[in-house]
């Protein structure tokens, strides 16, 4: 039997800041104590909070910094969601990196939380991304996993 290790990082945030470098503590402590671990994930606005103020184009200098510490410890990383601009709209967009450092996805949420996002635009495209060796895997984000059940264009992935 072979083993794949993920582990998620709960930690306080600052809900309108930047958490980028308590981040990358948190994932140098984690892999000196678990050096085993294989895909780091966290949650929904961490890297620079909640508020659709610090938006920013996508790739950001948060996301080439996830990508840099991704490919040091050569992990999996789900650095949580971010704020990406793009012309007028904003998303929040979930980027998946994997261990060379590289945005293999990025997913738009596809039905953002009212009223707390208001003016946040919905993402149109369901996204899965494989890891070798181990399996496909897809992102979805907090409300829209309150869903009963996966829409229509999930099923057939999810009886892989």
């Amino acid at each position: 039997m072979s083993y794949f290790t993920i582990a998620g990082v709960q930690m306080h945030a600052l809900h309108h800041g930047d958490n980028t470098e308590a981040m990358r503590h948190r994932v140098d402590v984690l892999m000196s104590r678990f050096p085993q671990v294989q895909m780091v994930l966290f949650s929904e606005l961490m890297p620079l909070g909640a508020s659709p103020h610090h938006a920013q184009p996508m790739p950001s200098t948060a996301e080439a910094m996830f990508c840099q510490l991704a490919e040091q410890h050569r992990i999996w990383l789900i650095p949580g969601s971010m704020f990406e601009r793009v012309g007028e709209s904003v998303y929040n967009t979930l980027s998946v990196i994997n261990p060379h450092g590289h945005v293999v996805a990025r997913y738009r949420k596809q039905f953002p939380f009212l009223p707390y996002e208001a003016g946040v635009e919905s993402g149109s495209e369901f996204v899965t991304f494989d890891v070798p060796t181990w399996a496909a895997s897809g992102c979805r984000s907090a409300t829209t996993c309150g869903f009963p059940r996966p829409p229509a264009p999930w099923r057939p992935w999810a009886r892989r």
